[in-house]
């Protein structure tokens, strides 16, 4: 069952492609500090995709001993085979707009620093967006936002340095370009 005509599958592929060549950027800093108050408690839950190859399921809750917000992915393939990714975060509000600040537990292929996500919660499910890494290049190139680019053939990485505050009014300000795309997961209810 998915929520829109569309699969949900890119969001898997998307996901591996961070994990697998780091070409989705990441940041130093997160978009806001951590507030143990104000995590949304809305994401909390589980959520899921399927098609043919694959069943999915991304599990939010609050870690035990730190009060972070925990994501566990579980993924089950056609041939059996199971994944489990671990991210540990918290969220952040801009205005209207809703995001996640998350770090592999441990880290992944080299990336130890925040992955920010943009993520609303409808009657549509849980949409995820990931940052655009060409919006994020140029920002860097052009000297809007600090960080660094490494080039590697058809890859690149992607790290932003800048503080929170830069790092909020670029987001703010650019919030549409940076995340473009959103696919929605539906709930798994009980």
């Amino acid at each position: 069952m998915l929520v829109e005509s569309n699969k949900i599958h890119p969001l898997l592929l998307l996901l591996f492609v961070i994990t697998l060549t780091a070409c989705v950027p990441d940041s130093k800093n997160p978009l806001t500090g951590f507030d143990r108050d104000a995590i949304d408690a809305s994401l909390y839950g589980s959520w899921f995709w399927k098609d043919d190859d694959e069943t999915g399921y991304l599990h939010f809750g609050r870690e035990g001993e730190s009060g972070m917000l925990q994501l566990m992915m579980v993924e089950l393939n056609s041939n059996g085979k199971i994944s489990v990714t671990q991210l540990l975060g918290h969220t952040s509000q801009l205005g209207e707009n809703r995001y996640l600040n998350l770090k592999f537990v441990p880290p992944e292929d080299g990336i130890s620093e925040y992955i920010i996500l943009k993520y609303e919660i409808s009657d549509k499910g849980l949409g995820l967006a990931f940052m655009d890494p060409s919006v994020v290049e140029k920002a860097i190139e052009d000297k809007v936002l600090a960080g660094s680019l490494k080039r590697d053939g058809p890859f690149s990485s992607v790290h932003l340095s800048d503080m929170p505050e830069k790092l909020q009014l670029f987001v703010s300000r650019h919030d549409k370009e940076v995340f473009p795309e959103m696919k929605f997961l539906p709930r798994l209810y009980n």
